[in-house]
């Protein structure tokens, strides 16, 4: 009404009840059911014959109401015309295309409930007299219209939208028909009659996406579709051809319009026919060529249908991409979300990979799929629970580019300020997309490198040899009797980049040659003296009370916490696990990102506090009875209080902030009550790893699986990767007998042959089956026990021949007995 700067004027015993605004017009309904209406009406938007415009508003009443009593009670309006529905449950439109009344009736006894207009589409939903919830489309392209009218001649109560379905599976049979006739007679160049029709219609129904949008609803249902059109029982080189390239045509136009006509990407209407065409499976499916001169059924070659479709998602303005995500998150089920909205995306990015070569960094739709992914990622990550595992998003041809060009982009990455990581495009940004073995071998280039710079540092120039010398090595010569209090020694008097050099251990007085495992044994055996119970630094915590924790009342030992964050660095920093078992809320601590309830220790008290969180009364303070404060014993059993706010003692929990009282709680119990022993450890770590690009790259679990490994012990997935030397091979009979042993024994057995072979009870990143394991024949007499050099993961096994019992019983007494390196 302002843009002809006319207030409006209403009697006083007028009352509006709904209101619309399209282009320059605005339609009103009023309480009685008519119609007030004002502004340009060359369409004959407002409901009166057309004319330039007018001004103040004119009374349309609906054309029934003298005979019926009928009232209009719902406006909606699109650019130029609005969508009535009426207390009968009929839909009528103003500014009908071709239409010689200015008000149309579109939809009659069908029983609309709900009706929605924008742009140039409307939209109405139906309960139809049958009662269920059905769907009719009032606006559609001549072909469409002509087609379900057809198709639904003497059908009664049948709608435009099942109808059009099934002329689709009509024709899709009559195409079956036709080409089996055509096969039986040997006609290798005929082509079906109908297949023109089918492909025709594809791509007009692709080609208007409100159309699509009002008949697939359901993600199951388009996804039949799609199947039913594209692999069909049809062997024949035509069909699939001509149905591949309609969709591309289709997709293509429908993509085109929703520019062309300006369609309101803020509504969520307008938004969910993206993911329709998303969902299209010959976008993911492998044996569909995408790129010229490859093998396959041929289907938006170069990408630029695809292209299209990802920068249309990207270019969407921000209340669109809201809806886009609440659409994705809420309509798809979590295995319909990774194979029908991820896969597509990661397998395009594959390609472009896979096809660029060394050359991915300037292909131009790396960064638009990568774009949409983040979304998709960013939704399943903030969702409760995760709608998908992380591993969904995992890209295999990113983890496999050549690891120097991906330190190289991360290198950039990490140089580049603020405005040039918007104005340019990182991979290394977006590490969701690599896998953690992918990450761990980019952390191993990052920290190799940092040992050459660390080694080089201390270049210096001796005279007597005439060159330039430098230590590669931070040795650490130790009593294994003495270990801890040496250690600690030696890391006091430790330069920070002694530290980044690379870690070697000497055991003095054993004749063992580190070349890695000395290191993984000295690692293991400080291990366990700092995470003794005895030293008062830990208690124990979660299922079976397996979890370590900061003791909040150990105060007299920061150089201890202090050495747990070095070794933990050291480890991560030279390759070697460790057996620690931290809750992931350490990982997270590490890795800077915020805590929360689900990161509580205790999962009892995390019960109890999500109980007082969900429960929905006002007596709060009468049922729980707390205060802001929290009371607890200390390691000496001496009673405590802590008060979480000012004033905390006096202040009871009611139902108005029990939020905050348990926000306080969580950040006491997991931030303040242990700062002085987490800051130390947090210090020690950060000493070795404080350019470390872990803050950036991994996950909380991908950085307790790189530093503890998995528990996942595949043997089966072991003896597949297992090599031989020495003249065993998988078929000699001591080797059989060696798996055979392997098989019946315990988990606990299990666990000690492994540490025993390879200086570690657990399994690196991908598991057993990738980590390189080598059977090497020992004694040929079998009069020795089985050994190892756990430096290169190789089990010396002496050839026991057929005898199982001997093997069993030395192989037992072998990862019982046996520690320490050299001759004893």
């Amino acid at each position: 009404l302002n843009v002809y700067r006319h207030p409006p004027s209403l009697a006083e015993d007028v009352r509006v009840t709904d209101a619309a605004c399209g282009n320059s017009f605005t339609v009103l309904v009023c309480a009685s059911g008519r119609l007030l209406a004002c502004g340009t009406n060359g369409s004959g938007q407002l409901g009166v014959a057309p004319c330039a415009q007018i001004v103040p508003a004119v009374p349309v009443v609906h054309p029934s109401f003298q005979v019926s009593k009928t009232k209009f009670v719902t406006v909606e309006a699109g650019t130029n015309h609005a969508l009535l529905l009426d207390d009968a449950g009929d839909v009528w439109q103003t500014g009908s295309v071709g239409s010689s009344a200015p008000l149309t009736q579109v939809i009659r006894g069908r029983d609309a409930c709900f009706i929605a207009a924008g742009g140039h589409q409307s939209y109405a939903v139906t309960t139809g007299s049958s009662g269920g919830l059905s769907r009719q489309f009032s606006v559609a392209s001549d072909l469409l219209l002509s087609s379900a009218h057809s198709s639904s001649k003497g059908v009664k109560n049948e709608g435009w939208a099942s109808s059009l379905l099934s002329r689709f599976d009509s024709l899709v049979a009559k195409v079956v028909i036709e080409e089996k006739i055509i096969d039986e007679s040997n006609e290798s160049e005929g082509e079906a009659a109908s297949l023109p029709s089918l492909a025709s219609s594809t791509e007009e129904l692709l080609s208007w996406p409100a159309v699509l949008g009002s008949l697939f609803m359901e993600p199951s249902a388009l996804d039949s579709f799609y199947k039913n059109i594209i692999y069909s029982d049809i062997d024949c080189k035509f069909v699939r051809p001509a149905i591949a390239a309609a969709i591309q045509r289709g997709v293509n136009r429908g993509l085109k319009n929703l520019k062309s006509c300006g369609a309101r990407f803020t509504y969520p209407a307008s938004v969910r026919c993206l993911l329709l065409y998303l969902q299209c499976p010959l976008f993911s499916d492998e044996a569909v060529k995408h790129t010229s001169g490859s093998a396959g059924l041929s289907f938006d070659e170069n990408g630029e249908v695809f292209q299209l479709l990802c920068e249309t998602i990207v270019s969407l303005p921000f209340e669109g991409y809201r809806n886009f995500v609440a659409w994705a998150t809420c309509l798809y089920s979590p295995d319909q979300f990774s194979s029908i909205l991820i896969r597509p995306l990661l397998c395009h990015l594959d390609i472009i990979l896979g096809a660029s070569g060394s050359d991915w960094r300037f292909r131009h739709q790396l960064p638009v799929i990568i774009s949409v992914l983040k979304w998709f990622h960013e939704a399943s990550e903030q969702s409760v629970p995760q709608i998908v595992a992380p591993e969904a998003f995992y890209s295999e041809a990113v983890s496999d580019l050549p690891t120097e060009a991906m330190y190289e982009d991360l290198s950039r990455w990490k140089e580049a300020n603020a405005l040039q990581r918007s104005q340019q495009f990182f991979l290394s940004a977006h590490p969701f997309l690599l896998s953690a073995a992918g990450k761990r071998n980019l952390l191993q280039v990052e920290n190799q490198l940092q040992m050459v710079q660390a080694a080089t540092a201390t270049l210096s120039y001796d005279a007597q040899q005439r060159g330039f010398v430098f230590d590669p090595y931070w040795v650490l010569a130790i009593d294994r009797k003495h270990m801890l209090q040496q250690t600690l020694q030696k890391v006091d008097k430790a330069a920070p980049g002694e530290l980044r050099k690379q870690l070697k251990v000497v055991f003095k007085g054993e004749d063992g040659v580190d070349a890695g495992g000395v290191t993984k044994e000295f690692f293991q055996l400080l291990v366990a003296q700092l995470f003794d119970l005895s030293t008062g630094m830990w208690v124990d915590m979660g299922p079976n009370n397996t979890l370590h924790w900061f003791n909040p009342s150990c105060t007299w030992n920061q150089d201890g916490y202090h050495l747990v964050g070095i070794l933990l660095g050291l480890a991560l920093y030279n390759g070697v696990l460790l057996e620690v078992d931290f809750p992931m809320a350490v990982w997270r601590k590490l890795l800077r990102q915020p805590l929360g309830l689900e990161d509580m220790v205790d999962k009892e008290t995390s019960r109890g506090l999500q109980q007082l969180l969900d429960y929905d009364c006002d007596d709060v303070e009468d049922i729980f009875c707390l205060m802001f404060e929290h009371v607890y014993r200390d390691s000496f059993g001496n009673q405590k209080t802590v008060v979480l706010k000012p004033g905390g003692s006096d202040i009871p929990v009611t139902s108005d902030n029990k939020e905050e009282y348990v926000l306080l709680y969580v950040q006491w119990l997991l931030v303040d009550s242990i700062k002085e022993q987490y800051d130390a450890f947090d210090a020690g770590f950060m000493q070795v790893m404080e350019s470390s690009s872990i803050m950036h790259v991994l996950r909380p679990d991908e950085l307790e699986l790189l530093v503890v490994g998995s528990r996942d012990l595949d043997f089966s997935g072991l003896e597949n990767a297992t090599e031989y030397e020495g003249g065993y091979d998988a078929d000699s009979p001591c080797v059989v007998n060696f798996w055979k042993f392997v098989g019946a024994a315990s988990n606990e057995t299990k666990t000690m042959l492994l540490k025993f072979a390879t200086g570690s009870s657990r399994a690196p990143i991908g598991g057993l089956s990738n980590m390189s394991f080598t059977i090497q024949r020992g004694d040929p007499e079998g009069r020795q026990l089985p050994s190892s050099h756990t430096c290169f993961n190789t089990f010396i096994l002496p050839d026991y021949g057929n005898d199982y019992d001997k093997l069993s019983r030395c192989v037992n007494r072998a990862i019982l007995e046996c520690e320490g390196f050299g001759l004893q």
